[in-house]
C-alpha cells in the first residue's frame, strides 16, 4: 500500500505545481562560495528538487546576526549576487524570475522559478528607500524582522525558546509596510510576535503570506499560528507554508514516520481552520546552512523533519494515506501558493 500511495503522489507532483515557499538557499550559496565552492544548487539541490518535481521555490535572503548591523547590506547584496552567478551554468533549468511574465514563461518552458525574499529588513536599517534598491535587484517578498527586534518590528523568540515577546510594529514598521505594497513586494509575517501580527493585519491592505509556519494548536511554539491567526490571514487572501523544523513542528527528527506524522497534524490542521486554498509547503529546511559554516556556532537547531526536498513525496503520499483529496493535495504542493504569486506578482 505504502508504494502505491507513493507513486500516486509522484504522479500527482508530476502533473501539478510543486512549491516549497521558503528555502535559506541565497545564503547557503553565499556562505559555500565564500569557502571556495562552485555549482552549489546544481550539486546539492537539483536533484532532489527534480525528483520532487519543485516548479518554485522562493529564497530567502537572510543575514545572520553575526552580520548586523555593519555587514547587514554587504551580506545581503551579496547573497543575491552569488546565488544568481550559482545558477548561471544551469539557467536552462532554474533561475531567478522577478515578475508573473517571467514566472509563466519559465514554468512553460520546465524550468525552476527561483523568487526571492527578504527574510527581515535588517540590511535596510531604517532607509525605506533601500527597499527600492532590492526590488531593483529583483527580491518580491520581505518580512519585517526575523526572530529579533530592529528598527521595524519585534520578531518572535528564537524556534527553540517559549517565550512571548510582546510590542508590536514601529511607526517605521507600519511605513514599511505600506511601502512594500506600493512596491509590489508581498508581506510576510511568520518571524512577526503576535501583536506585530495583529499590526499587519490593521495595517495591510493587500494578502500576505505565513511563508514558514504551523499551527499552535498542534504544537504550542510562538513561531506558530493561533487558530484566529490562520483564519484572519486565510480571510485576507493569503496562504501559510508548513514548516518542517522539527523543533517548530513539535517532533523529534527519529523516527522518521513520526516526523512525517508530525506535518501531516499540522497540514490537516491548517486545512482545516484556514481552508484548503490557503495552505501550502515552506519547509525552513536549514541543515544545509547550518552546514555551510561549519567553524562558527550557527543559530538553527539541525532538526529537519525532510532529509531532503525528494522527501516532499513521501509527505504527500503520507497524506493521501490519511484521507486528503487528491484536489486537496494539489493546491498544498504548490497550487495555493502559486496562485497567489500569480495574484501578486506585477
Amino acid at each position: 500500500m505504502e508504494e502505491v500511495l507513493l507513486e500516486w503522489a509522484k504522479a500527482i507532483h508530476k502533473e501539478n505545481p510543486v512549491v516549497d515557499a521558503h528555502l535559506d538557499l541565497a545564503a547557503e550559496v553565499y556562505s559555500r562560495r565564500l569557502y571556495g565552492e562552485r555549482d552549489v544548487v546544481e550539486r546539492r539541490y537539483l536533484t532532489d528538487f527534480l525528483e520532487a518535481g519543485v516548479n518554485v521555490c522562493v529564497s530567502s535572503v537572510f543575514v545572520s546576526s553575526r552580520d548586523l548591523p555593519e555587514k547587514g547590506l554587504h551580506v545581503a547584496m551579496g547573497q543575491i549576487e552569488a546565488l544568481r552567478e550559482d545558477l548561471e551554468p544551469v539557467r536552462d533549468v532554474i533561475c531567478v524570475v522577478t515578475n508573473r511574465e517571467e514566472l509563466e514563461t519559465a514554468l512553460g518552458e520546465g524550468r525552476i522559478a527561483v523568487l526571492l525574499s527578504l527574510e527581515g529588513l535588517d540590511p535596510v536599517g531604517t532607509d525605506l528607500y533601500l527597499l527600492r534598491a532590492f526590488y531593483d535587484l529583483g527580491v518580491r517578498g520581505a518580512g519585517l524582522t526575523w526572530s529579533r527586534p530592529n528598527a521595524f518590528a519585534r520578531g518572535c523568540c528564537k524556534a527553540g525558546e517559549m517565550l512571548e515577546i510582546r510590542g508590536g510594529l514601529t511607526e517605521l514598521g507600519r511605513e514599511a509596510v505600506a511601502k512594500l505594497e506600493e512596491l509590489g513586494m508581498y508581506v510576510d509575517v511568520s518571524h512577526l510576535n503576535n501583536d506585530g501580527f495583529a499590526d499587519v493585519l490593521g495595517c495591510a491592505r493587500r494578502p500576505f503570506v505565513a511563508s514558514h509556519s504551523d499551527a499552535w494548536s498542534v504544537h504550542e511554539n510562538y513561531r506558530n499560528l493561533r487558530d484566529d491567526q490562520i483564519g484572519a490571514l486565510a480571510a485576507r487572501g493569503g496562504v501559510i507554508g508548513v514548516n518542517a523544523c522539527g523543533t517548530i513542528a513539535g517532533a523529534a527528527i527519529y523516527p522518521r514516520e513520526q516526523a512525517v506524522e508530525c506535518l501531516c497534524r499540522h497540514v490537516e490542521h491548517l486545512v482545516s481552520v484556514a481552508g484548503e486554498e490557503h495552505v501550502g509547503f515552506g519547509f525552513d529546511l536549514c541543515n544545509g546552512l547550518s552546514a555551510s559554516v561549519p567553524r562558527l556556532d550557527f543559530q538553527v537547531e539541525e532538526d529537519d523533519l525532510l532529509l531532503n526536498h525528494r522527501e516532499m513525496l513521501t509527505l504527500s503520499a503520507a497524506l493521501l494515506g490519511r484521507g486528503m483529496s487528491e484536489d486537496t493535495l494539489v493546491g498544498v504542493i504548490g497550487g495555493n501558493f502559486l496562485r497567489y504569486f500569480r495574484t501578486v506578482l506585477s
